[in-house]
């Protein structure tokens, strides 16, 4: 089996049913099939098939139908949209809106000039900071990329690499801080990844616009640890203001929300702990340092009687459990006295237990008295 039929089969598995797509076709007017029988496929249709095995047209199809799809409230194929080519610095952003179902909005990034070509990111979450190769792998087996980034050769060539791979670098040490709760360090890492962005200037733009959103959110849980020192909270929340309205309502909607999540204290709920934070401690430490769900243990009182006032001395105060468990330590002297004592009195008592083994009538002196001499 050859790497190329792997990959289709490996596409084809993501569907809910190939016979849908079928169905749907069939649905189309001429004219529409005519349309989307004109669209190129990833997998070349003249690519010979294992031996014995004939491809059909349900097989063609679905392969241009999963190599132009696009995701936009599941699964679709559009006439135009799909015909735009990826490219690792992207002049537009494709957005989907809430409110429409499947409806995808072309937003500009970046100046066009007139007679460039569109060009979208297709890339997942952070493999646009890969090495070139691994970006084509995760675009497709057998795609080549020829936009001006991959065209680049040489130092500038080098030089790219090096700092999409510091961004990357960068936004893995911010997942491991914030996972650890170091909210003050992950904010640091995110503030470099974003000097690395500012470099490469126009060809992340959309992805600087989610980088600095988190900047801000970091800035405020940073904030809450180190209340003292000046995070910049204000000028990230103003710049991801403006990136966002670059975007349009969806990105809007998002630094709404945060705002909203901020001012009401609901920080465990902003995007940067709910994507990065890998265990329940990270929310945990975020509650403590709102002082939510937090009881401070209180000492027990163990009650007694006031003892009345001697010599004008104040009573005793009633004690707590520390100082009950206090007591004074000894001297050595006082220790060693007190272990002499309680060797004699063993010695004393060992000593009376003892009994003669057989009793007499008379006891007879141990030496006998000298007798006087007569002069």
């Amino acid at each position: 089996m050859t790497e190329k039929k792997q990959w289709y089969q490996r596409r084809v598995r993501d569907a809910k049913s190939v016979d849908e797509v079928v169905e749907n076709f069939e649905k189309l007017s001429v004219k529409d099939k005519e349309k989307v029988l004109e669209m190129t496929s990833k997998i070349n249709p003249d690519q010979p098939v294992e031996e014995g095995e004939k491809e059909d047209n349900k097989s063609k199809l679905t392969k241009l139908f999963y190599s132009n799809t696009m995701n936009a409230a599941g699964q679709a194929l559009y006439y135009v949209l799909s015909r735009v080519k990826h490219s690792c610095g992207p002049n537009i952003a494709l957005v989907t809106k809430p409110d429409t179902y499947g409806h995808i909005e072309v937003r500009a990034c970046r100046a066009i000039k007139k007679g460039d070509e569109l060009r979208a990111d297709y890339l997942p979450g952070i493999y646009l900071f890969e090495t070139k190769e691994m970006r084509m792998k995760v675009l497709g087996v057998n795609y080549s990329c020829d936009c001006g980034v991959c065209k680049l050769e040489g130092n500038d060539a080098q030089e790219n690499e090096t700092t999409r791979f510091r961004i990357k670098e960068n936004y893995r040490n911010t997942t491991i801080y914030v996972t650890f709760g170091d909210f003050l360090q992950a904010l640091e890492h995110c503030k470099t990844m974003l000097g690395f962005m500012d470099y490469l200037d126009e060809e992340v733009v959309v992805k600087k616009v989610s980088v600095t959103l988190e900047c801000w959110q970091l800035a405020v849980l940073a904030q809450l640890q180190r209340p003292e020192a000046d995070l910049e909270v204000e000028k990230y929340k103003e710049k991801a203001r403006v990136l966002c309205k670059l975007l349009g309502p969806i990105e809007e909607e998002k630094w709404s929300k945060t705002e909203k999540l901020i001012a009401e204290e609901r920080l465990e709920e902003l995007d940067t702990v709910k994507l990065r934070a890998s265990g329940p401690w990270t929310v945990q430490i975020i509650k403590t340092l709102l002082k939510k769900d937090v009881v401070p243990a209180e000492p027990t009182v163990v009650e007694e009687a006031a003892k009345p006032v001697e010599d004008g001395k104040p009573a005793t105060e009633p004690k707590t459990e520390e100082t009950r468990e206090r007591k004074p330590r000894k001297k050595e002297s006082e220790e060693k006295t007190d272990s002499d004592k309680a060797t004699s009195s063993v010695s004393e008592s060992n000593s009376a237990t003892k009994t003669p083994s057989k009793t007499t009538k008379s006891s007879k002196p141990t030496s006998k008295p000298k007798k006087t001499e007569k002069k």
